[in-house]
């Protein structure tokens, strides 16, 4: 189904991640020096490439997809198996994560520094303001609320 699975290259991820901050094509064509058709080309071929990524992770974690957005890199779907919602986001910096919807005991988490990372890193880039000295999960839930109400999906 998936034969090949590629991550966007660097210079498409940049070019992605402003398009996605809708700085104009010109600026980034004119900021990278390269052309305006080089800019669109790229951006297509990175969202191309979200777009199998995203429905391969939901895939591979049994992710029935709802909403998805390369545009935003980002899928929104419900996984059975945990009976919860789940975020599946692209990030040039972090690549893919899949962020499950629950309550977890996070002070007992060995993981939780590495999640409070990157929900802020991925707050930072959707210019969204999250609270400070909070749960991871409630970081994820007040992210991915705010996220889901600025496309308009919920």
């Amino acid at each position: 189904m998936f034969t090949s699975l590629r991550y966007p290259t660097k210079q498409q991820g940049i070019v992605w991640l402003r398009r996605r901050r809708n700085e104009p094509s010109s600026e980034i064509a004119k900021s990278m020096k390269v052309s305006r058709p080089y800019i669109t080309k790229a951006q297509r071929i990175a969202e191309e490439r979200i777009t199998t990524l995203i429905r391969h992770t939901a895939s591979v974690s049994r992710i029935n997809l709802r909403r998805m957005s390369p545009t935003y890199g980002i899928g929104v779907g419900h996984c059975p198996s945990y009976n919860s919602d789940a975020y599946i986001t692209f990030s040039p910096n972090f690549g893919l994560n899949v962020w499950y919807d629950h309550m977890g005991d996070c002070e007992s988490c060995e993981e939780k520094s590495n999640c409070e990372q990157v929900l802020r890193n991925l707050a930072e880039e959707w210019e969204v303001e999250v609270p400070n000295g909070v749960q991871p999960t409630l970081l994820a839930k007040t992210l991915f609320d705010t996220i889901l109400r600025n496309l308009k999906w919920n």
